[in-house]
């Protein structure tokens, strides 16, 4: 691009898109980092336990334990919790390489922040049992990147192909939400300890209101980018 040839707003990269530096490198970094955290606060389960002073329990938060707050998403309490909320997590958030890295961490924060506060107002037993685990916000995650493939310009499979994903999602998230238990709930065996169903539909509402404040601030910028 010659700089020369365009307005200084133009110019510069955009972090909410995702071009320049804040690409690859960046993402790959910040996949590593929550990669890195994954394995720490789930070295417990080595020797068959969880760590139960990360997960949020609102009593402990109220008494000054504020970093649960940040901590229990990433806390799990089985292998097979870990392996299946992971492995789901890291790969929709690569699926954001489209975002840069304010973007990403944005939708995360926005994701994580819903899935919490959803599961306060509506799940009694995170009082007794706290909360922990990634499934909310990976489910936020899928909301976004559904939304993506709908909104895909010039490709009409990957629009059909995100509009299931999308009903996939929001009909999964009502019914958990509806009943008070996940989907497929029995198959899992009691490896996901008592699961708060609706931390799905917090997550999956983070993503929305994620993606539609995306749009709104990318609208916003080419407005000014036409007027300069």
């Amino acid at each position: 691009m010659n700089l020369s040839k365009v307005t200084p707003f133009e110019a510069i990269p955009d972090p909410w898109d995702g071009r320049g530096v804040w690409k690859s490198a960046s993402l790959r970094r910040e996949l590593s980092a929550l990669a890195a955290l994954l394995v720490l606060l789930n070295l417990p389960l080595l020797h068959g336990a969880c760590a139960g002073d990360m997960i949020f329990l609102p009593r402990r938060v109220a008494e000054g334990e504020w970093w649960r707050v940040f901590t229990h998403p990433f806390v799990h309490v089985s292998w097979y919790h870990l392996v299946l909320d992971s492995s789901a997590f890291l790969l929709l958030y690569s699926e954001l390489d489209n975002k840069g890295c304010f973007g990403r961490i944005g939708c995360l924060l926005a994701c994580g922040a819903t899935s919490l506060l959803v599961s306060l107002w509506a799940a009694p037993l995170v009082q007794t049992h706290g909360l922990c685990g990634l499934s909310g916000i990976a489910h936020g995650l899928m909301t976004i990147s559904a939304l993506e493939m709908v909104r895909a310009p010039d490709d009409k499979t990957v629009r059909r192909a995100g509009m299931i994903t999308l009903i996939l999602v929001v009909t999964k998230c009502v019914l958990e939400a509806a009943t008070g238990h996940i989907v497929f709930e029995r198959f899992h065996f009691g490896a996901l300890g008592s699961p708060i169903a609706v931390c799905h539909a917090g997550g999956a509402l983070g993503g929305l209101g994620a993606w539609m404040m995306a749009q709104r601030l990318d609208s916003i910028r080419r407005s000014g980018t036409k007027r300069c």
